[in-house]
This record gives structure tokens, sequence and C-alpha cells, in this order.
């Protein structure tokens, strides 16, 4: 059940904190997927100039600072940073693109990726956790592997405009 923000209603303890998931399941762990790829690009050697190399690397970091909302998201039980995840995760991918843009990829692949968002709009609009807790709770985590394919996929196609 929502409350009047729009979060899920906090699971607390029975010394009055906020409950969370273990790090080790399965929703917690299907963010490695994403956040993977984010290194490697973090992490990974490029070409070019002082200034490509420091916008790269800062827009590697902003991707991971995006998805880092998500896993805080999904670790305190979908209670806290509710309305944030969602804008996070909208400007991660606004950002992606344009710096796809940017470092010239052609818009096929750019569009191409845009077919990856919408297998995964509709599989986060099926398990969304409004219709099903259950539902929510077994399948969302596999959202994420589709999330880190889009991610994985775009930095891919930025990491070879260094070669």
């Amino acid at each position: 059940m929502k409350n009047e923000r729009g979060c899920m209603a906090c699971k607390i303890d029975k010394n009055g904190a906020i409950k969370y998931r273990s790090i080790f399941s399965h929703m917690i762990l299907s963010h490695i997927a994403i956040i993977i790829p984010c290194i490697w690009w973090l992490l990974g050697p490029n070409k070019g100039d002082y200034y490509s190399v420091a916008i790269d690397k800062f827009m590697a970091i902003t991707l991971t600072i995006c998805i880092s909302f998500s896993l805080i998201y999904h670790y305190y039980y979908e209670c806290v940073i509710c309305n944030l995840e969602e804008i996070a995760s909208i400007i991660g991918i606004v950002i992606l693109n344009l710096y796809m843009i940017y470092r010239e990829i052609p818009y096929l692949y750019i569009g191409l990726g845009f077919v990856i968002i919408l297998l995964l709009k509709i599989i986060i609009d099926y398990v969304a956790i409004e219709k099903n807790n259950n539902l929510y709770e077994d399948y969302h985590a596999y959202c994420h592997y589709i999330a880190g394919i889009y991610v994985t996929y775009c930095v891919y196609f930025i990491r070879e405009t260094f070669k």
C-alpha cells in the first residue's frame, strides 16, 4: 500500500528501525548487472584529449550515482527516496543517450537501445508493485538484468568510439 508521497509503507522492526533486504538477496545482487558496465566504463582506458577523458569519466560517475539510487531504493523495501529513484533512472537514461549522440554513435544503435528500454518498461509495468507484491518480489530483479544489458550495450558503443 502506498502512502501520500507515493512510497510503499515502510516496514518497521520491533525497535522502530526501517527494515531492509539482505545484501545477498536477489533484488540487491541483481544490481551488479548494472554496476559492472559502469565500473568498466569508469576504470577502462580511453583515448583523447584531457577534456574528452574528463567528460567521459564524469559521465560514468553520473550514471553510477543514478544506479546507486535504485540500489538504495530496493535495499530499504521501496520505502526511501521513492520518487527520486525513478527520476534518477530517467536522468541516467537521458544523459547516457545524449552522451552517445555527443560521441557520434550511429542513430541506428541508439534506436536499438530504445527497443531494450521499451522492453524494460513493459516488464516493469507488468511486475509493478501496486498490482501484486509477490510478483514484484519474485520478478522485478530480472528487470535489473535487462537494464544491465542496456547499460552494457551503451557502454560498449561508447568505448568503441575511443579506438
